[in-house]
C-alpha cells in the first residue's frame, strides 16, 4: 500500500475513534499557530473538544500536515489536519500523550465554563465552594443557583428554588443546555444536547 494512502486511511481511523470517545463544544478564540514547514499563521476555533478542535484559517492546509498551535492558557499543542471541511475549514486532532490530553480536557473545562459560572481561578484567589452564584432563567423563570459540579459537557446546579422539567431549556449567561436529571437539592444541565454535536 503507498505509504501515503496508508497514513490517510490511519488517520481516518484515528478521528473515527476520537469520533466515539469525544463530543464537541462551541468555542471561538484567535490562536497562533506554525505549519510543519515552519510558517507562521493566526486562526479561529470554531469547536473543540479534548481530543481536538476545528478551525478557520485563510491559507491553504492539506490532509495530515502537522501543526503546532499556542492556545492562550492551555499554551503549545502539537496537532495533525485530520479533514478538510472546506476552503478555509479544517479539523484538527491532537497529537498529545494521554496525560497531556486530559490535562488540555480540564483547561478547556475551565476556560469555556469560567465567565458563565462565575468560576474562581485557584491561581488567583480563593476558590469558592461550587464555583459560586449563577442565574439560572427557564420559561420565564429566573432561579438562584450554587455550582455543585461542571464539566465541559454541561453543570449540575444546587437551588432552594422551583426546579425546571425534565426536558427544558435552560439558559444560564450566555450558554444554554438542557435539565437531563435531578439531583439531590438540584438539577443537572447538558449542553450538548443544544449545542453539541459529534466530531
Amino acid at each position: 500500500m503507498h505509504l501515503a494512502h496508508a497514513e490517510k486511511l490511519s488517520l481516518r481511523r484515528m478521528e473515527a475513534q476520537d469520533r466515539r470517545k469525544h463530543r464537541r463544544v462551541n468555542w471561538a478564540v484567535r490562536v497562533r499557530g506554525l505549519t510543519g514547514s515552519g510558517e507562521e499563521f493566526t486562526c479561529t476555533t470554531v469547536d473543540v473538544c479534548a481530543g481536538g478542535l476545528r478551525i478557520n484559517l485563510a491559507r491553504p492546509l492539506s490532509e495530515g500536515e502537522n501543526l503546532v498551535l499556542y492556545i492562550d492558557n492551555i499554551g503549545r499543542v502539537e496537532g495533525v489536519v485530520a479533514r478538510v471541511l472546506n476552503e478555509i475549514g479544517y479539523a484538527v486532532q491532537f497529537t498529545v500523550p494521554p496525560r497531556k490530553r486530559e490535562k488540555i480536557a480540564d483547561m478547556l473545562t475551565w476556560l469555556i465554563n469560567k465567565d458563565s459560572l462565575g468560576l474562581v481561578d485557584e491561581r488567583e484567589g480563593e476558590r469558592r465552594p461550587g464555583g459560586g452564584q449563577i442565574i439560572a432563567r427557564y420559561n420565564g423563570v429566573s432561579i438562584a443557583c450554587a455550582v455543585a459540579d461542571v464539566s465541559i459537557f454541561g453543570v449540575a446546579l444546587k437551588t432552594a428554588g422551583p426546579r425546571p422539567m425534565i426536558g427544558d431549556r435552560v439558559q444560564i449567561g450566555e450558554r444554554a443546555g438542557t435539565c437531563v436529571r435531578y439531583i439531590d437539592g438540584g438539577f443537572a444541565i447538558d449542553y450538548r444536547t443544544l449545542h453539541g454535536t459529534d466530531i
